[in-house]
């Protein structure tokens, strides 16, 4: 019998509506993404196909691409070239991959103008990287637009699994995607699926061996249907695929075998002229294995394809050795003289044919056409491919047209823009060790890529050491390049913090660059002095060697140097406290390295610094919203980092703490100098997680050791005395004498680590002294000293500095201490209300919560309080209350008055206050309001 997967579709009725009502949003201009996921033979394609085809009737243009593997495909964007092929070519874009991206979206944008657009990708587990890449940036944009992408993948493909899933949170980041995971049919589906067929009565009693055995895999039920047409039901997968292929000719099978080899899908001409048959052998061949439901033929293209991918792979596995050879260099040599493929289509099969020096030469051709679409990761594939192949190929430099070395550090360079720092370290240290020391400005220059890779990994101490060596190996002559080397160490000393050290060097590189009239080097030894004297003091003058830095990279066109300044001014002018003019500036890079093409990680990490330090809360989620869309940046820790940090601020806290996992991917050793953990800490202060917060506070000092950041250890101290002052009120509570001692001491070490970090910033900064007023602030509450004074002080001195979300804070802190002091509302009611304009403006709910329940328990005023605040919960077992004092605690809590609790609980106004009496005496209190800020800080987080 025949059975075809075109034939019948049953069940999926839940998948298929979702499906149609994103179809449907689409068509009105409301576009998104879908992922479909399942296993193999599960029905993602017949699941495509039938949304298609709906999709079509519905007025829409459906575009379709296939990933292919089988031998291989390192081919950039290449579901993407045979989907929009009836559009048009993918662009080039000199490089540049997210200009690539930019005009493939606007493509579809304006194809869409016309009638709305279905884009339909399969087998998104074989893509290249570039083609995922375009899928996760694509997704951000559909949501104003009538184009829907469906794209699918198997769940159970080891080598691909995590490269689905950092797809599929990419897409998901959207927020307007669908993912659709495709389960086994049910019962009662497969059994309606079996009965759809033309099953021969001798079969019919194999039914219900067929629906158990498919174990809800459609093709493979489909696939035992058809076999148990021949009489009998075969043990295995392998042998279940073949029994159809057996059952071919023997012309027909050897067809099968050459289109197992050349791919998926293969065109007609190809076939033919391979398969060394007559023509009419050839379609009589092929005729057969589309009937027998082997191949699909594609009539608009002139090409055949597996009905499956899964039987592509059993008949390629059968191929001999010799055999496989054979046909793939057939295949090569006939693709080659028709020039009907790409290098990157036939280095595989150059490779897989034994054919070394055409593979290795296919290899570099197609890595120069990865590189001007943008396809960097493919393109070091590409490359990879021909350093294995090298010892096998006699005149390998002749063929590539450089020597290995060199192949080695165009790979290396490939690895660092794509994200794969360590094995450009690998490829560099090789490239040097093959270089070795003949030309000693090709081994210089190498051992300066090798000193920022190894930066690239964490090993700041071994990448100095490769930029030393650079310096000792930089032959006097030429100047630029001596010059360049130069500021390459100047730099590596810059970032390791010894920008003394930096500025030294980098005065003797400018001297050497401006006598060579070296651009490029000048550029780098201007920003390097510049924002070293900027870290040491001398501010003006660094901003002088920044700004001619600026104006001389713009002049020369040098894009990677002006990127580096526009970096580096920023973040001097926010370390210096003069936010506003950071985002300024930071606003006028981002345009300026945007016409160069750059994606600039860390420069738009500046700006959103900046901008959460202000307190432009809303203006900080969109532009971080916008750059977390693309998956090109080398640094994406710093942007998921900061997103969590303002999603912390507004009271997201799963999100933020998805965001901070994401960000272990691609962090550094040192974890930002600790500032991972640092916000780790900010997100268990405000979930009341007390020692985590300090835990992480510690771990946050021990991780910037003895770098001399002296602006960043104070800050840290000043988290690690909050969660010691939090940690205090807690041992004081429980009257647990040892672990209040034990908390003090750490207050203590912390106070005394940020009074030396604050005098060595004070010269540097403003913003160190400003956290020394909040880590003294934080210290005295700890130690239990009520300070209004002392929160009024640095709320002022973080108002100055325009740090509105920490002026909040404090003025928060002023309120809670002059209540605790006894001041009248009135008074108190002053930095409360301050505080809440401010969190309500910015939208810090956590904070706005905080001021709330102050206000609710000392009858403050504020603009607009909320009610509805939960009552404590368990305070009997922490507090070692009886059952009813808890109750009273409770209401205490929320600010009722005596008459109101007794009125609640049903008990007199006397009975009510011989339990308050007991309750201050418990917890040790000096009042009802200190009681109820013991019952809100030991009370679960909501």
């Amino acid at each position: 019998m025949k059975a075809r997967a075109s034939d019948v579709f049953v069940g999926r009725a839940r998948e298929l509506e979702a499906l149609e009502g994103v179809l449907d949003a689409a068509r009105t201009g409301r576009g998104g993404t879908v992922l479909i996921a399942g296993d193999a033979g599960i029905g993602k394609t017949r699941l495509t196909a039938e949304l298609s085809a709906r999709a079509r009737d519905a007025g829409f243009e459906v575009l379709l691409g296939r990933s292919i593997d089988l031998v291989g495909t390192e081919l950039p964007y290449q579901p993407f070239a045979q989907a929009l092929r009836p559009v048009g070519d993918l662009p080039r874009a000199d490089g540049q991959q997210f200009r690539v991206f930019e005009n493939i979206l606007g493509l579809l944008t304006d194809r869409a103008e016309s009638a709305p657009v279905l884009l339909v990708l399969e087998d998104l587990h074989w893509a290249d990287t570039s083609t995922l890449d375009l899928v996760v940036y694509l997704a951000q944009y559909f949501d104003d637009r009538s184009v829907l992408l469906v794209a699918t993948y198997r769940a159970d493909e080891p080598s691909s699994s995590e490269r689905m899933l950092r797809l599929a949170n990419g897409v998901r980041r959207s927020g307007s995607a669908v993912l659709v995971d495709l389960g086994p049919l049910d019962r009662d589906e497969l059994a309606a699926l079996v009965a759809a067929y033309d099953v021969p009565p001798r079969a019919t009693a194999n039914a219900d061996a067929i629906v158990v055995r498919s174990e809800g895999n459609p093709f493979f039920a489909q696939e035992l249907i058809a076999a148990a047409g021949d009489g009998g039901l075969p043990r295995g997968l392998r042998e279940l695929l073949l029994q159809r292929v057996d059952r071919l000719d023997q012309q027909a099978r050897a067809v099968v075998r050459i289109a197992s080899a050349a791919g998926r899908e293969v065109g007609y001409a190809l076939l033919r002229a391979v398969a060394l048959m007559p023509e009419q052998d050839v379609r009589a061949a092929l005729r057969q294995a589309v009937e027998y439901g082997v191949l699909v033929a594609e009539p608009t293209a002139s090409s055949f394809r597996f009905r499956h991918a899964l039987l592509a792979e059993a008949v390629y596995a059968t191929l001999l050795p010799g055999e496989r050879e054979e046909i793939h260099e057939h295949l090569a040599e006939e693709l080659a003289r028709t020039d009907a493929a790409a290098p990157a289509e036939l280095a595989p099969h150059w490779a897989a044919a034994g054919r070394a020096a055409e593979a290795l030469a296919a290899s570099v051709a197609a890595t120069r056409e990865a590189v001007a679409v943008a396809g960097l990761a493919e393109a070091r594939t590409h490359l990879e491919r021909a350093i294995s192949l090298w010892p096998a190929v006699a005149n390998a430099a002749e063929l590539a047209g450089s020597d290995l070395a060199g192949i080695c550090a165009w790979a290396a360079e490939l690895a660092g823009e794509t994200g794969e720092a360590p094995r450009a370290v690998e490829l560099t240290r090789r490239a040097i060790d093959l270089a070795g020391l003949r030309d000693r400005r090709r081994a210089a220059l190498l051992q300066v890529r090798l000193g920022e890779y190894l930066h690239g990994v964490g090993s700041d101490l071994s990448g100095l050491a490769a930029l030393e060596r650079a310096v000792e190996l930089a032959p006097a002559e030429p100047l630029p390049d001596r010059a360049y080397v130069l500021a390459s160490l100047a730099g590596g000393l810059m970032v390791a913090w010894r920008h003394a050290a930096s500025a030294r060097l980098a005065e003797e590189a400018l001297v050497l660059a401006r006598d060579a009239g070296a651009g490029e080097a000048l550029v780098r030894a201007l920003t390097v002095r510049g924002a070293s004297h900027v870290y040491l003091g001398r501010t003006e003058e660094g901003l002088s060697d920044l700004g001619a830095a600026l104006r001389l990279a713009e002049e020369i066109g040098d894009r990677v140097g002006l990127d580096r300044v526009y970096t580096n001014l920023t973040d001097s002018l926010t370390m210096l406290g003069r936010l506003r003019e950071s985002v300024q500036v930071g606003r006028q890079g981002l345009e300026a390295v945007h016409r160069y093409g750059i994606d600039s990680a860390v420069l738009v990490s500046n700006v959103i610094e900046a901008l959460l330090a202000l307190g432009e809360w809303d203006e900080a989620d969109a532009l971080s919203t916008a750059a977390l869309r693309s998956t090109l940046a080398s640094f994406p820790y710093m942007l998921l980092m900061l997103r969590a940090d303002l999603e912390i601020g507004r009271g997201d806290f799963a999100a933020a703490r998805e965001h901070l996992d994401s960000a272990l991917e691609t962090l550094r050793p040192d974890r930002g100098l600790g500032i991972y953990d640092v916000d780790l800490a900010e997100l268990a202060l405000w979930e009341r997680r007390w020692a985590d917060a300090a835990d992480h506070t510690n771990g946050a000092l021990e991780r910037i050791g003895s770098v001399g950041a002296a602006q960043l250890r104070v800050w840290f101290c000043a988290k690690g005395l909050r969660a010691q002052a939090e940690l205090a009120a807690v041992a004081r509570t429980r009257r647990d004498a040892a672990a209040e001692r034990s908390v003090l001491d750490r207050a203590d070490e912390l106070i005394a680590l940020a009074r030396r970090a604050a005098e060595d910033a004070a010269s540097v900064t403003p913003v160190g002294s400003a956290w020394f007023g909040l880590a003294d602030a934080e210290y005295q509450r700890a130690r239990g000293v009520v300070g209004p004074e002392l929160w009024a002080d640095v709320a002022g001195r973080w108002a100055d500095l325009d740090r509105v979300p920490l002026t909040a804070y404090c003025r928060w802190r002023q309120a809670e201490a002059l209540v605790t002091a006894g001041a009248s509302r009135a008074e108190a009611s002053i930095p409360a209300r301050s505080a809440y304009e401010i969190a309500v403006r910015i939208g810090a709910q956590p904070l706005r919560r905080e001021l709330e329940l102050l206000a609710e328990l000392a009858r403050l005023r504020l603009a607009n309080p909320s009610a509805g605040i939960e009552p404590t919960e368990g305070l009997d077992e922490v507090l070692g209350l009886t059952g009813r004092e808890a109750e009273v605690l409770t209401l205490l809590s929320r600010g009722c008055t005596d008459r109101e609790i007794a009125v609640a609980l049903v008990i007199s106004v006397r009975t009510v206050g011989v339990h308050v009496s007991h309750i201050l005496q418990k917890l040790g209190a000096a009042n009802r309001i200190e009681a109820a800020a013991i019952a809100h800080r030991m009370s679960a987080p909501s």
